[in-house]
């Protein structure tokens, strides 16, 4: 894939999406059912990791066929561990077109355009893809609201890395406003609002510091020590109530259709 992926895919980074997976399964859900409209014959899950989205697709909606595309082959090997009858994954750099799958009636991409360096680009390559009638479903991250201080530091931390690169972590503020991809119509853009426990948020953002340990930005603008503590004070975070929330996502959520 032309962006890399910030967060690994060893076997601690599929147990993050693990966790990701159950923080916005309802959010996920609800604009699944409301956006995909009727059952998909087949309906494909960019960047689909250990599969856990692709599942969701194939389980909810009723597809004839749902297939996971990934370019991590370590993800990949998980996910066809859990390949039923019609739910399915392939090793393929999703930045390249044409899909492996034939044309798709369902394209679905949650949390992938935010490392990437031209997202544009990117969804008129998936829109291309599309068979009549299809839609592509996009879901990224718009802003996340925080007061508390150990969280502020995080997502800075993400931001430098991700902006190092080219990426956005905030991509999801883009797709409002960019035109529709060639050939497709926009159906619909809206916004979904998605509290989160802060011991649950604490253990995604813990999970993901190991990745990090070589990234030339963070070894250049921050030291050894501050890094440790950080991910110091957020597993301990991560061991605390259950209760309490401090943070919110907000999802930019998209679909385009294409009509003829």
């Amino acid at each position: 894939m032309t962006g890399e992926y910030l967060f690994g895919d060893t076997d601690l980074a599929a147990q993050r999406l693990d966790v990701l997976a159950e923080v916005f399964a309802l959010s996920s859900r609800a604009f699944l059912t409301e956006a995909a409209k009727s059952q998909p014959r087949l309906a494909v899950d960019l960047g689909c990791g250990p599969g856990y989205t692709t599942h969701l697709l194939g389980d909810l909606l009723g597809c004839r066929q749902a297939i996971g595309l990934d370019n991590s082959e370590h993800f990949i090997r998980l996910a066809q561990k859990t390949a039923t009858a019609n739910v399915s994954f392939q090793l393929h750099d999703v930045t390249r077109v044409p899909f492996p799958t034939g044309p798709c009636d369902l394209i679905y991409s949650r949390f992938l355009l935010t490392h990437q360096g031209a997202p544009e680009a990117l969804l008129a390559a998936w829109a291309s893809q599309l068979s009549r009638g299809g839609r592509l479903l996009v879901e990224e991250v718009q802003v996340i609201r925080t007061k508390m201080p150990l969280f502020l530091e995080y997502l800075r931390l993400v931001e430098g890395i991700l902006a190092d690169g080219g990426h956005d972590l905030y991509v999801g503020a883009r797709l409002d406003a960019i035109p529709a991809p060639p050939g497709l119509v926009g159906c619909s853009s809206r916004l979904a609002r998605v509290p989160v426990t802060n011991d649950l948020a604490a253990k995604m953002f813990s999970m993901n510091m190991h990745a990090w340990t070589n990234n030339p930005f963070v070894r250049k603008h921050h030291s050894p020590v501050s890094i440790r503590e950080l991910e110091k004070h957020l597993t301990d975070l991560a061991r605390g109530p259950t209760n309490q929330t401090g943070i919110e996502w907000e999802l930019r959520q998209v679909v385009w259709s294409r009509e003829n």
